[in-house]
C-alpha cells in the first residue's frame, strides 16, 4: 500500500471514530433528558422538541467534516516533521487514526461547528440549512402543530439557541484530559469565533463593506476556526511540548483565507440546489463578506449605495441587479484571482516539508476546500 492509500484509509478510520464519538455524545444528552422527565406525564411538545434530536439531524444532514479532517492533517504534519524522530507517513497516519484523544477532539470541533450553525441561523433568521428547514423554523413548526400558547417563532428561536448551548457543552466535555497547550488553543479559537460573529453582526448593522472590515470578519469567523486553528490543534496534540511548525501556520492561514473566499463566493453566486441556501443570500442579509468587500471597491461604492445602514430593504430585482453587476464587473473574477493566490502561497508554505506524501495530502485538501460547489 502506497503512502497516499495508507493516509486515506487511516483518515476514513479516524472519521468513523469521530462519528461514533458524536453519536455517543448526543446519546448522553438523551440519557440526561430521559432521567429528568422520568415519572412526568408525557407531553407532545416536549417529545417533539428534544434538543439532542436537533443536533443529530444537523450532524446527519451532509456535513463535510472539514474541521476533523484539518485536525487529522495537522497531527500528521507535526508527526512527520518532528526534528528529533520524524515518523514514516503511513506509520503517522495509523497513529493518528488510533489516537482516542484526536477522535475526541474531532468530535469537539464538529460539535462546536454545530453550535455555530445553530446560533448563526437564528441571528440571520435563516430559513434553510443544507436544503432543510433551519432548527428554529422546524421547532416553531412543532409549536404550531401542538397548538401551544405563545409566539411560535420566539419559541423556536429560544430552543435553537439552547440546542447550540447543548452542542457547546458536549464539545467542552471532550476536552477533559487533553494537554494544556491544546486547551489554550481551543479557548483562543472559541473566543475568536464568538468575536468574529459579533463583528459580523455589528458591521452588517453599520453597513461596513470596506475590505479591511470584511476580511477581519472572514478570518475570525470562518478561516481561523474552520482551517487554521484545527490544523494547529492537531499539531499541538501530536507534539504538545513543541510549537506549531511555522510553515504549517502559514499554510493554515492561506488555506483558511481561500476557504473563506470560496464560502463567500458561494454566498453570492452559489447554486441553491447544491448549497441548500437561496441564491444571493449574503446580499439579502447584508453580510459583510469578503466578496461584497471586493465589490464595494471594484464597483465604486455600489454595495453601500444599496445595502448601507440608511437604505431600505433591497427588493429582489435590486439584489439580482447587484449580483449581475458583480459578475459582469469583474468582482467574481477578482475574488477567484485572490483565491488562487492564496492557494499558491499555501503551496509555497508546504514546499519546505520533506515528506512529499503528507505535503500532497495537505494541498489536495486545500484545493478541495477552495474549489467546492457547496
Amino acid at each position: 500500500m502506497c503512502a497516499h492509500e495508507a493516509i486515506s484509509e487511516a483518515l476514513r478510520s479516524y472519521l468513523r471514530g469521530v462519528r461514533d464519538a458524536l453519536a455517543a455524545a448526543v446519546g448522553s444528552a438523551t440519557t440526561t433528558r430521559t432521567r429528568l422527565i422520568a415519572g412526568l406525564e408525557p407531553s407532545e411538545l416536549e417529545g417533539a422538541t428534544a434538543l439532542e434530536e436537533c443536533l443529530a439531524d444537523l450532524l446527519a444532514s451532509g456535513g463535510k467534516m472539514i474541521r476533523p479532517r484539518a485536525l487529522y492533517l495537522g497531527y500528521l504534519a507535526a508527526t512527520v516533521s518532528a526534528t528529533a524522530a520524524p515518523a514514516d507517513p503511513a506509520e503517522a497516519a495509523a497513529r493518528a487514526a488510533g489516537d482516542d484523544r484526536l477522535i475526541r477532539l474531532g468530535c469537539a470541533v464538529e460539535l462546536l461547528h454545530v453550535f455555530g450553525l445553530l446560533q448563526d441561523d437564528v441571528m440571520d433568521q435563516g430559513a434553510t440549512r443544507r436544503g432543510r428547514p433551519t432548527a428554529h423554523q422546524h421547532l416553531a413548526g412543532r409549536h404550531d402543530a401542538a397548538g401551544a400558547r405563545g409566539d411560535s417563532h420566539r419559541f423556536g428561536e429560544s430552543l435553537a439557541v439552547l440546542a447550540g448551548d447543548l452542542a457547546f457543552a458536549l464539545a467542552q466535555r471532550q476536552l477533559r484530559g487533553l494537554p494544556s497547550a491544546v486547551c489554550v488553543a481551543w479557548d483562543d479559537m472559541v473566543v475568536e469565533l464568538v468575536q468574529g460573529q459579533r463583528l459580523d453582526l455589528v458591521f452588517a448593522a453599520e453597513g461596513r463593506f470596506d475590505q479591511a472590515s470584511t476580511l477581519a470578519v472572514a478570518q475570525a469567523k470562518t478561516a481561523a476556526y474552520s482551517v487554521a486553528r484545527p490544523l494547529e490543534l492537531g499539531a499541538l496534540l501530536a507534539r504538545p511540548d513543541q510549537p506549531v511548525p511555522a510553515w504549517l501556520g502559514t499554510f493554515g492561514a492561506c488555506a483558511g483565507e481561500a476557504f473563506a473566499l470560496a464560502d463567500d463566493l458561494l454566498g453570492v453566486f452559489g447554486d441553491p440546489a447544491v448549497t441548500g441556501k437561496p441564491v444571493a443570500d449574503d446580499i439579502r442579509q447584508r453580510k459583510p463578506s469578503t466578496v461584497l468587500g471586493i465589490a464595494e471597491d471594484v464597483l465604486g461604492g455600489a454595495v453601500t449605495q444599496l445595502l448601507g445602514p440608511q437604505r431600505p430593504t433591497p427588493t429582489e430585482p435590486q439584489i439580482e441587479q447587484l449580483r449581475r453587476a458583480m459578475a459582469n464587473g469583474g468582482v467574481q473574477r477578482e475574488a477567484e484571482r485572490r483565491l488562487s493566490r492564496c492557494l499558491t502561497e499555501a503551496e509555497a508554505a508546504v514546499a519546505v516539508l520533506d515528506c512529499v506524501a503528507v505535503g500532497g495530502e495537505l494541498l489536495r485538501w486545500a484545493r478541495g476546500l477552495a474549489r467546492r460547489a457547496a
